[in-house]
C-alpha cells in the first residue's frame, strides 16, 4: 500500500455493514465493500461527515448518536488509509534523542538530518526497492535489518522480543476459533450420548469440552499477557469471557450433579458466543489502549469480572430453560426430568444473582472512587439494577411457590433479555451515560432477531402449556400434575 498506493486506492477493502450509515451516506444498498476512491469521491458521505464534524467543532463534548459515530469512524478509517498511502501513518521511527517522544513517520524522514535517521532511510529505500523488484529473499533481509535498526534506536520504548512473539502467536494461532470448534465437537458428542449411543460418547464429549475450555482460557491468558489487563474492556472481550464463565459454572455443577445437561447447554452457549465473536463486525477483537477510568486494574478486575461472570450464569440458566421448554413441546410426560431441569435453572440463577449483586456493589465502590458518588442512576446502573430485581423476583417466586417448573423455564429466558439490555442495549442502543468507554453501534438486526425469536419461543411454549392443561378430551388421558397428555395414535 505504501509502494503502490494507486493500486490499493482502487481495491474494495473497506467493509461498510451498518445500515443506518449506508442510508445516511446514500451508499448503494447492493454492496457492502468499497474502495478508498469510492468513498472519498462520494459526495453524500462527505456531506454527512462534514455535518458530524461541524457538530463536534461547535461543541467538543457533543453527544453523537450511533449513526454519527459510525460516520466519524469511517471518516477516520479513510484518514488512516491516506496516511498509509502517503507514509504519514507509518510512525515507526524512534527519535534518536528521545525514544519516548512522538516518533517520526516515514514521510518526515527527508526533513530530519541525523546519522541514525540516514541509516533508516537507506534501509527503507532498500526494502521498497527489493519489493518492487520482486526479490522476496532480499526483501526479508532488508526488513530484518530495518527492524533491528529501529529496535536499537528505541530500545527503551520497544516491547521485549518475547512480548512481540506472544502477540504474533496469538494472532496466528487464533485460540477462540479453535475453541469453538472443540466446543462444537463436545456438544455434538454429549447430545448424542442422551440417545442410544455408545458408552464412550459422554467421556469423549467431556474430553472435547475440557480441551475447548483450556484453549479458551489460554486465549484469554494470551490477551492478558499482551495487554496487561483483564480481558473484559469491550463487547468482544466480554462475550468471550461470559462464554468461558458459563462453561466454568457448568463444569462445577457437573462435579456436583453429574447430569451432562449443564455441560451440553454450556457447550452450545460457548459455540454460539465464540462464532459471533469471530464473525460479527461490531465485535472488534483488536487490543486497544484503556481509557483513563479503566486503568485502575484492581477495580476493573473485581467489578467487571464479577458482573460478567453473573452474565455467564444467567446465560447458562437461559440455555437450560430452553431445554425445559423443548421438553414441554416434545416430551411433556417426562415430569421428573422437567422438575430436575427446573431445579438446575434455580441453582444457576442463585449463583448468577449472588454474583450480580456483589458485582453491582463493587461497581458502586469503583464509581465512588472514580466519579465521587456511589450511585447516580446512570443508564448502565439503572439497567443492571432492573435486571437484578427481575432475577430476585424470579427466585422469590420460586421459593414461595408462585413459579413452578414451567414458570422457571419461561422466567430464565425472559430474565436474560433484561441482562441483554444492560449488556448490549445501554451501550449500543441508548449510547448515554458515564459508561461511554463501552459504547458502540450496530448489530441491531442480530439482537432484535434474537429477542423476537425468544418472544416467539416463549409465546409458543405458553400456548402449548395451556393446551396441555386443558380439560381431558377424547383421545387423551390425564398426565402427571394434572396435565392432559395426548396419546400417540
Amino acid at each position: 500500500m505504501l509502494v503502490e498506493p494507486e493500486t490499493w486506492r482502487k481495491e474494495p477493502i473497506i467493509r461498510v455493514t451498518h445500515v443506518g450509515l449506508r442510508e445516511a451516506a446514500k451508499l448503494p444498498a447492493d454492496k457492502d465493500r468499497y474502495s478508498y476512491n469510492d468513498l472519498v469521491s462520494h459526495q453524500p458521505f462527505l456531506d454527512a461527515a462534514e455535518k458530524v464534524h461541524d457538530k463536534q467543532r461547535a461543541d467538543p463534548k457533543a453527544h453523537l448518536d450511533p449513526i454519527e459515530r459510525e460516520i466519524s469512524s469511517l471518516y477516520d478509517t479513510l484518514g488512516t488509509l491516506n496516511g498509509i498511502f502517503s507514509g504519514e501513518a507509518w510512525r515507526i521511527v524512534p527519535r534518536p534523542d528521545d525514544a519516548r517522544a512522538t516518533w517520526y513517520s516515514l514521510r518526515e524522514l527527508d526533513e530530519v538530518q541525523h546519522p541514525d535517521i540516514g541509516r533508516v532511510k537507506t534501509l527503507v529505500y532498500a526494502l521498497v526497492r527489493t519489493y518492487q523488484d520482486g526479490d522476496r529473499a532480499a526483501m526479508a533481509d532488508a526488513a530484518t535489518a530495518l527492524g533491528r535498526r529501529l529496535s536499537d534506536m528505541g530500545l527503551s520504548a520497544y516491547p521485549a522480543e518475547k512480548d512481540l512473539r506472544t502477540e504474533i502467536h496469538y494472532n496466528t494461532f487464533k485460540p477462540f476459533r479453535t475453541a469453538w470448534f472443540l466446543y462444537l465437537v463436545g456438544f455434538l458428542l454429549l447430545l448424542s450420548s442422551f440417545g442410544a449411543g455408545a458408552s464412550w460418547l459422554p467421556a469423549a464429549g467431556f474430553a472435547s469440552l475440557l480441551a475447548a475450555f483450556v484453549v479458551h482460557a489460554y486465549g484469554m491468558a494470551l490477551r492478558i499477557l499482551i495487554s496487561g489487563r483483564p480481558p473484559v474492556t469491550n463487547m468482544y472481550e466480554s462475550v468471550i469471557w461470559v462464554a468461558w464463565g458459563a462453561v466454568l459454572f457448568a463444569l462445577i455443577f457437573e462435579l456436583v450433579y453429574k447430569a451432562r445437561y449443564f455441560a451440553t447447554c454450556a457447550s452450545a452457549v460457548a459455540v454460539v458466543s465464540l462464532i459471533l465473536a469471530d464473525n460479527v463486525p461490531i465485535l472488534d477483537g483488536s487490543i486497544e489502549p484503556l481509557v483513563p477510568v479503566l486503568r485502575d486494574n484492581m477495580w476493573l478486575t473485581i467489578h467487571v469480572l464479577t458482573i460478567t461472570l453473573a452474565y455467564g450464569a444467567f446465560f447458562l440458566a437461559m440455555a437450560i430453560g430452553h431445554v425445559n421448554l423443548g421438553l414441554y413441546f416434545f416430551a411433556p410426560a417426562r415430569t421428573a426430568l422437567l422438575r430436575t431441569l427446573s431445579d438446575f435453572v434455580y441453582r444457576t440463577l442463585q449463583v448468577g444473582t449472588l454474583l450480580g449483586v456483589v458485582g453491582t456493589m463493587l461497581g458502586g465502590w469503583w464509581a465512588s472512587y472514580s466519579w465521587g458518588r456511589f450511585w447516580g442512576w446512570d443508564a448502565k446502573e439503572t439497567s443492571i439494577f432492573v435486571a437484578l430485581m427481575m432475577y430476585l423476583a424470579i427466585l422469590h417466586g420460586r421459593m414461595i411457590g408462585w413459579l413452578r417448573d414451567f414458570g422457571m423455564a419461561v422466567a430464565s429466558v425472559l430474565g436474560f433479555l433484561g441482562v441483554l439490555w444492560a449488556w448490549y442495549g445501554v451501550n449500543f442502543v441508548l449510547g448515554v451515560g458515564l459508561h461511554s468507554y463501552g459504547f458502540g453501534s450496530g448489530g441491531y438486526w442480530y439482537v432484535g432477531g434474537f429477542v423476537l425469536f425468544e418472544l416467539v419461543v416463549v409465546s409458543a411454549a405458553a400456548l402449548r402449556q395451556r393446551a396441555l392443561r386443558a380439560p381431558k378430551t377424547e383421545g387423551g388421558h390425564e398426565g402427571a400434575e394434572g396435565r392432559s397428555v395426548p396419546v400417540a395414535t
